[in-house]
């Protein structure tokens, strides 16, 4: 007959069992967790150019409705009165995957902000796209054409 005290006493973990699997456990952590924030940190470096093509689109179009014209600032507008910020998906400027708010854009300045794009020059014969990485000036500069 099977003693069932002593069954039970042997079912279970070892408190030398429990801190190895732990250990483990922290090791895997410790390992995957820097790759983790190196991977986040590119994803929105790699929204901010997505959003750099987007505000490129919005300025193609701006051109294609004023004859060749790309607007000079925020307020220039189309024939029909829309700014670069209205002809961008949804009315309004893509959103900062830094922020979560629309991306600021700045016009004849350079991006100071993580996520920032801009617009510098802007001219109405062309136009140069900068952005604003996490930490630095994005290497993608967009112009007419490109």
């Amino acid at each position: 007959m099977l003693d069932m005290r002593k069954y039970c006493l042997q079912q279970g973990f070892t408190l030398v069992e429990l801190a190895v699997t732990v250990i483990i456990v922290g090791v895997i952590v410790a390992i995957t967790l820097p790759n983790l924030i190196r991977l986040q940190s590119r994803a929105k470096e790699a929204s901010v150019k997505a959003n750099m093509h987007t505000l490129q689109l919005a300025l193609e179009d701006f051109a294609v409705q004023t004859g060749g014209h790309y607007p000079d600032d925020a307020t220039s507008t189309t024939p029909g009165g829309e700014t670069v910020e209205d002809l961008c998906p949804g009315g309004t400027y893509p959103t900062n995957p830094f922020t979560e708010a629309p991306t600021v854009v700045a016009w004849d300045a350079d991006p100071a902000n993580p996520g920032q794009i801009a617009i510098n020059p802007a001219t109405t014969s062309g136009y140069l796209i900068k952005g604003f990485g996490s930490s630095m000036m994005l290497l993608l500069e967009l112009t007419p054409g490109q």
